[in-house]
Protein backbone atom coordinates (compact mmCIF):
# COMPACT_ATOMS: atom_id res chain seq x y z
CA UNK A 1 0.00 0.00 0.00
CA UNK A 2 1.36 3.43 -0.67
CA UNK A 3 1.29 5.98 1.38
CA UNK A 4 -0.18 9.89 1.03
CA UNK A 5 0.70 11.87 3.74
CA UNK A 6 -0.66 14.84 4.23
CA UNK A 7 -0.42 17.71 7.07
CA UNK A 8 -4.09 18.68 8.25
CA UNK A 9 -5.84 20.71 10.87
CA UNK A 10 -8.02 19.39 13.63
CA UNK A 11 -10.79 20.86 14.68
CA UNK A 12 -9.42 22.04 18.18
CA UNK A 13 -6.34 24.24 16.01
CA UNK A 14 -3.70 20.90 16.30
CA UNK A 15 -1.87 19.61 13.27
CA UNK A 16 -2.47 16.52 12.47
CA UNK A 17 -0.91 14.33 9.65
CA UNK A 18 -2.88 11.61 7.92
CA UNK A 19 -2.02 8.68 5.06
CA UNK A 20 -5.29 9.34 2.88
CA UNK A 21 -4.17 5.73 1.27
CA UNK A 22 -6.09 4.17 3.94
CA UNK A 23 -9.01 6.99 3.98
CA UNK A 24 -12.63 5.55 2.30
CA UNK A 25 -14.16 8.95 2.06
CA UNK A 26 -14.07 12.34 3.15
CA UNK A 27 -17.29 14.29 3.51
CA UNK A 28 -18.35 17.83 4.14
CA UNK A 29 -18.47 17.64 8.02
CA UNK A 30 -19.58 20.38 10.04
CA UNK A 31 -16.84 23.67 9.29
CA UNK A 32 -14.24 21.35 7.64
CA UNK A 33 -14.45 17.55 6.68
CA UNK A 34 -14.57 13.76 8.08
CA UNK A 35 -12.62 11.27 7.22
CA UNK A 36 -13.78 7.84 6.93
CA UNK A 37 -10.42 4.99 7.13
CA UNK A 38 -10.12 1.46 6.19
CA UNK A 39 -8.43 0.48 9.72
CA UNK A 40 -6.43 1.49 12.68
CA UNK A 41 -8.34 4.77 13.71
CA UNK A 42 -9.78 3.99 17.37
CA UNK A 43 -13.56 5.02 15.85
CA UNK A 44 -12.88 4.94 12.04
CA UNK A 45 -13.09 8.76 11.54
CA UNK A 46 -11.28 11.87 12.27
CA UNK A 47 -12.74 15.28 12.10
CA UNK A 48 -10.41 17.90 10.41
CA UNK A 49 -10.81 21.77 9.57
CA UNK A 50 -10.00 21.67 5.85
CA UNK A 51 -13.04 21.27 3.44
CA UNK A 52 -12.54 18.12 1.09
CA UNK A 53 -11.58 20.56 -1.95
CA UNK A 54 -8.83 21.19 0.22
CA UNK A 55 -7.83 18.39 0.84
CA UNK A 56 -7.63 17.14 -2.37
CA UNK A 57 -5.42 19.72 -3.98
CA UNK A 58 -2.95 19.36 -0.74
CA UNK A 59 -2.94 15.41 -1.47
CA UNK A 60 -1.92 16.71 -5.27
CA UNK A 61 0.26 19.29 -4.85
CA UNK A 62 1.98 16.70 -2.75
CA UNK A 63 2.03 14.31 -5.64
CA UNK A 64 3.09 16.97 -8.12
CA UNK A 65 6.05 17.61 -5.60
CA UNK A 66 7.44 14.27 -5.13
CA UNK A 67 7.46 14.02 -9.34
CA UNK A 68 9.51 16.90 -9.45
Amino acid sequence: MTSEWIKLTSQDGEDIHVNLANASTIEVHKKGSRIWFLAGVKDGTIDVSETPEEILEKLSDGKRAHRT
